[in-house]
């Protein structure tokens, strides 16, 4: 607030400049006390693809996939499928264990599709107790891919 004064000068009000200061200082200490109590969240990724998107009663889709994260050392990445689009799913194959930090965990599977319908495939990657494994702990789906049998 800006008041003139007798002498042809302006007058701040109360604060002054010294208070914006404050004010400013105030705004940027709170934001920093804010992002300093937000956890953090790891990082990671993990994709899978199924190849080919259509094929006959007997033929071969090829399932590859990989998978990262901050949030574990040991882990292993899994393939997995359902027979339609509801249901449960159930592991296809499983790649070995590695650190995290050195490797991707991997897995490569061929799976036969037996039955006309649709086929769904997704990855998962599973944290582990140690560099020989035990207590899978899912860490990251990937999104599904869909497989049309004809």
């Amino acid at each position: 607030m800006k008041k003139q004064a007798e002498n042809g000068r302006t007058v701040r009000g109360v604060f002054g400049r010294r208070g914006a200061r404050v004010a400013a200082v105030g705004a940027m200490g709170a934001a920093v006390a804010v992002l300093a109590v937000t956890p953090a969240f790891a990082k990671g990724s993990a994709t899978l693809s199924a190849s080919p998107g259509t094929v006959k009663v007997g033929a071969v889709v090829h399932v590859t996939g990989h998978g990262d994260s901050d949030a574990i050392q040991y882990g292993k990445f899994c393939a997995e499928q359902r027979v339609g689009t509801k249901g449960a799913w159930h592991t296809v194959k499983c790649g070995p264990v590695v650190e995290v930090a050195a490797a991707d965990a991997k897995v490569a599977a061929s799976v036969k599709a037996a039955h006309r319908g649709v086929v769904q495939f997704r990855g998962v990657l599973y944290g582990v107790d140690g560099p020989k494994g035990g207590h899978p702990r899912a860490d990251i789906h990937t999104a599904v891919k869909t497989v049309q049998v004809r």
